[in-house]
């Protein structure tokens, strides 16, 4: 069976998308480890279709990369944290209806290493559309 390719690959090459598919093995005595810290951080996005901010908290940037897919960066790491995003508009209305999918974004440089999140957005059929959406990340 031919192998399927990704059609997202969140990545500056195939190379570098292949490599970050790959799974890494983690020690058991070290698979569930919790942080012991008093705070989470709390970073949240409202981003419009057009890729750009409405409202939100630690948010230095938004940006629209193509139809559907968006990269938000905040003002501290995020690389450890947890994104929740929702296909949502800012305002009374409603969006259409699709789907969502958020990842660490992959190869930003510093100072914004670790600090940006994707969000791709598609219609229920998968395609890409645009779509606006909230973003939320908790972070340690």
């Amino acid at each position: 069976m031919p192998e399927k390719k990704p059609t997202n690959l969140n990545a500056p090459s195939e190379k570098a998308a292949r490599a970050a598919f790959e799974v890494a093995a983690v020690a058991p005595e070290k698979a569930h480890l919790t942080y012991e810290c008093c705070c989470v951080r709390q970073y949240w996005a409202v981003i419009e279709r057009d890729g750009s901010l409405v409202r939100g908290n630690n948010v230095l940037r938004s940006k629209r990369l193509a139809e559907g897919q968006y990269e938000v960066v905040f003002n501290g790491d995020v690389s450890q944290g947890a994104y929740v995003a929702s296909i949502g508009r800012p305002g009374i209305a409603t969006e259409p209806a699709g789907e969502i999918g958020v990842a660490l974004r992959c190869c930003l440089n510093p100072p914004e290493a670790d600090k940006g999140v994707w969000v791709d957005t598609h219609d229920s059929d998968g395609a890409y559309r645009d779509r606006a959406f909230h973003l939320i990340v908790l972070a340690p």
